[in-house]
């Protein structure tokens, strides 16, 4: 009897023993398939950002002759300007009056042709799609045909993508502080781009010319101004001038707070030049201190656009995207709704990835605790913690705290307490 309780002892021991190698190596496992994932996920950034690159100079060799003809109809404009400006001989002045203005005509007939054909096009495309989804559907009585079609992904980017490429041109050649035509724009453009976002990679890679010069359009600026360039009257008084940069303060350097902020998260999604994208962050974080300017960010659903800039991979620019979430996490009636926009798979992805980096950033670390520590309130927000291992990061964090990261400690802490008492305070 005594042998076999001590055979059972053993045994039971040696289960014990077996049951917590096990569990340890599940635990490394976990932490291996999360390294793998962000591992992946790091590298099919870099691949998705090398094909675009790739797609982008196959597709600016046709963007360059585009390029060209509107650079040639500049110069027609310059030269009708020149024209219009040089005095005219009086022994000569009837001659050269007529010259001028065949000139002038031919300019802004060029330019006029130009405009109209842009804005009809895209006028054409809005009618066919509002009359297919809309009011054909509205008078037809045909139970079984499905309105889901109309809603559907395809549909929708087939639309967009027709209007995309010439949405540039228009925005062009509106008129400056028309906030009744250029707001309408700026939101479909918008609204467009998130679609096409969430289509195929494929759609958004044929798409990278006409999004860079979606982007640089915005925060350049240009307009084309008007003046009239002869005292008496005819059919075309106006001529247009040479295009001006960044004078008339529209789209991103609009006076008006909407149009503004509309054109940053426009350019945060279509530009990847350092300089600018960091000057429109410092623009996006001194608006986001208006509440008007927070409410319209999280109408636009903008926290996916600033997100893409929290990962590793975008170092230069995670300070500032933790900047703005944490101005967007302070205590203000927008808090909760901006604090539920990161209770996704999509937040915490990137929360894990950046606990894991390589190299930390102690401010940047504090920062992201701040936010951390509220997001743990939420009970649905438990299993994100979980999925992503983000307890077992925070706990090793934590161990490696020196005396002079007592705030960020305490913050880990709170984090902790919260996830293990009560599993979350907030539904």
């Amino acid at each position: 009897m005594t042998l076999d309780k001590q055979c059972l002892k053993k045994y039971k021991e040696e289960i014990v023993k077996i049951e917590i190698q096990l569990k340890e190596k599940i635990k490394e496992n976990r932490r291996l398939k999360d390294n793998f994932e962000t591992l992946f996920e790091t590298l099919q950034s870099q691949h998705d950002k090398l094909e675009k690159q790739a797609v982008s100079v196959q597709a600016r060799l046709t963007n360059l002759q585009r390029k060209q003809d509107f650079t040639e109809r500049q110069k027609e404009v310059e030269l009708g300007n020149i024209a219009l400006s040089t005095a005219v001989p009086k022994q000569k002045g009837q001659q050269r009056e007529n010259k001028v203005q065949k000139e002038k005509k031919v300019t802004y007939d060029m330019f006029k042709f130009s405009t109209s054909s842009c804005s009809y096009d895209i006028m054409g495309i809005l009618l066919d799609w509002i009359c297919d989804a809309h009011l054909r559907y509205a008078v037809t009585d045909q139970p079984t045909r499905a309105i889901e079609r109309f809603s559907s992904t395809e549909y929708i980017l087939e639309r967009v993508l027709k209007i995309l490429p010439t949405s540039v041109d228009m925005l062009r050649e509106f008129p400056p502080n028309n906030f009744r035509i250029s707001l309408p724009c700026l939101q479909f453009i918008y609204w467009s781009l998130i679609n096409v976002e969430q289509a195929s990679g494929q759609q958004k890679s044929n798409l990278s010319s006409t999004l860079r010069r979606l982007g640089e359009e915005l925060y350049r600026s240009k307009t084309v101004k008007f003046m009239d360039v002869s005292s008496d009257k005819s059919d075309y008084p106006l001529s247009p001038t040479k295009l001006d940069k960044s004078k008339d303060g529209i789209y991103f350097r609009s006076s008006n707070q909407h149009v503004r902020l509309l054109s940053s998260l426009i350019i945060l999604k279509t530009l990847s030049q350092v300089d600018l994208v960091a000057h429109v962050f410092d623009v996006l974080k001194n608006d986001l201190k208006s509440d008007v300017c927070k409410e319209l960010f999280l109408y636009y659903q903008a926290t996916p656009v600033v997100l893409q800039y929290l990962k590793p991979i975008n170092k230069a620019f995670m300070g500032a995207a933790m900047d703005i979430f944490l101005q967007l996490s302070a205590d203000t009636p927008f808090q909760t709704p901006f604090l539920e926009s990161c209770g996704n798979e999509q937040w915490f992805r990137t929360v894990a990835m950046v606990l894991r980096a390589p190299t930390q950033d102690n401010k940047l670390l504090e920062k992201l605790s701040i936010i951390l520590q509220k997001l743990s309130k939420f009970k649905t927000n438990k299993r994100f913690f979980d999925v992503y291992t983000i307890v077992g990061i925070i706990q090793e964090i934590l161990r490696g705290c020196s005396t002079d990261q007592a705030f960020l400690a305490l913050n880990l802490k709170s984090i902790l307490f919260n996830l293990t008492s009560t599993g979350g305070v907030q539904s």
